[in-house]
């Protein structure tokens, strides 16, 4: 029994209090401005198998998709790299205008004539998802009966810039 009473008093003279500590620390980080632009070909070479081509030109709609990724609100605009289509082929002619394409969203009504001066696309806000983030273009092809038969050639250089 003395045992016993000995292991209590131990037992009681140890106090039962918990203590907690609390810290903290401090960070920052940058966040940067960040576009990308992807634009992927979906059509081929637009060819004209008739008359009624060369009369009213021939539209390829889908012809290329463009994904844009950004964290400010943005626009896309398109120019052509020359003033001329380069002629690929012994007999083409050497002076036809980039103005003889045009360029347009999908699903709008008008084209754009191609030409050496930026024009705005499309614009929209900050964000990577959505019909206005992912979306195809349409190109339509009119030379008219103006200009040699043969294969041409024309660089469209799209920009994507904060708004």
């Amino acid at each position: 029994m003395r045992y016993l009473l000995c292991i209590a008093f131990l037992l009681a003279g140890i106090p039962g209090r918990s203590q907690s500590y609390t810290g903290s620390v401090q960070g920052s980080f940058t966040v940067y401005s960040m576009q990308s632009i992807t634009v992927t070909a979906l059509g081929g070479v637009i060819s004209f198998d008739s008359p009624n081509d060369y009369l009213n030109g021939v539209t390829a709609n889908k012809y290329a998709n463009i994904k844009i990724k950004s964290n400010a609100n943005w626009i896309v605009s398109f120019a052509a790299q020359s003033t001329y289509f380069t002629a690929l082929s012994r007999n083409a002619s050497t002076d036809m205008p980039a103005t003889v394409l045009g360029v347009r969203k999908n699903g709008h009504n008008s084209f754009k004539p191609l030409n050496t001066q930026s024009q705005r696309l499309e614009s929209g806000s900050k964000g990577s998802s959505g019909s206005k983030h992912d979306f195809e273009i349409d190109v339509n092809f009119n030379p008219g009966f103006a200009y040699s038969g043969g294969v041409y050639s024309i660089g469209i250089v799209y920009t994507l810039t904060k708004q």
